[in-house]
């Protein structure tokens, strides 16, 4: 395993429950665009079973490194691997089937305002499986009800509000039962009580299914409580990667500075699910 740039500990101990075998592997990925070095020698692991957390500032990288680990962009220098096929190299046929378990929780929703909710999460089950249409209507009702929605199968992305379309984004992230969950600014937007709803909701998932999660932020209030493992960028470069406690003892003053951004005060939010989040 990898030294974490900048500090002066070893930083990379899996969680005691997660497997040996890394699911997503980033080795020296560097990306350019143009004279601009966004990513500079990237190297992390992310074990089947974890929820990674990749904290960093406006600008700092995490959202490009997300990209590279959902195939959506290629490294100009370096590799990323996703059960054990690099990304770069492999054929369209391959990504397409790597692509079936992984699930995208975008940042803006990213749904179909032509379409109805239930549409919406039906989507990828009627590109991806040979299901018949009834046997998707239950699962896509069980999809929402596993993210704390019921009842709104039929209404469009606009008539509900930003919280609940993050919902069912999610829902949608999981209708094929993924293996690997991406979240990109899950909490982007959102105001502190339903923000911490979608944590209560990645806790649950995280508890109740053999999934890797994988969540880009820079709120660190929602970092603390979800992470197994976290990773700090700073200007395209990893500060240190470590469990909570250790992110926190971190002796780089940069990861300091970062850390005692923390929120002082916990979140007076319910831990049960908020429909109308």
């Amino acid at each position: 395993m990898t030294e974490s740039t900048g500090s002066t500990t070893e930083l990379h101990e899996r969680p005691r429950e997660a497997s040996r075998d890394p699911v997503i592997s980033v080795r020296d990925l560097k990306v350019r665009y143009g004279e601009r070095t966004v990513l500079d020698g990237v190297s992390l692991d992310i074990y089947r079973g974890e929820t990674m957390v990749i904290l960093g500032g406006s600008g700092s990288g995490k959202t490009t490194l997300l990209r590279h680990m959902e195939g959506l962009q290629r490294p100009t220098e370096g590799r990323v691997t996703v059960k054990g096929v690099d990304l770069a190299t492999a054929s369209r046929t391959t990504l397409t089937a790597l692509r079936r378990s992984m699930g995208v929780s975008f940042q803006s929703a990213a749904m179909f305002n032509s379409m109805t909710v239930g549409d919406n999460v039906a989507l990828p089950l009627l590109e991806h499986s040979s299901l018949a249409e009834s046997t998707i209507r239950v699962m896509v009702r069980i999809k929402l009800q596993q993210v704390g929605l019921t009842h709104v199968e039929d209404l469009y992305p606009t008539q509900l509000s930003g919280g609940m379309r993050k919902r069912a984004s999610l829902a949608r992230a999981l209708a094929l039962d993924p293996e690997i969950l991406f979240f990109d600014e899950p909490s982007a937007g959102l105001d502190p009580v339903i923000a911490a709803g979608l944590d209560d909701l990645i806790l649950h998932l995280k508890s109740a299914y053999p999934i890797t999660i994988v969540v880009v932020t820079h709120e660190l209030t929602s970092a603390f409580l979800i992470a197994d493992r976290m990773c700090m960028i700073n200007e395209g470069k990893i500060l240190a990667v470590g469990t909570v406690d250790e992110i926190r003892r971190n002796p780089d003053p940069r990861v300091q500075q970062f850390v005692r951004r923390e929120a002082d005060e916990p979140s007076e939010a319910s831990s049960s699910y908020i429909v109308g989040a």
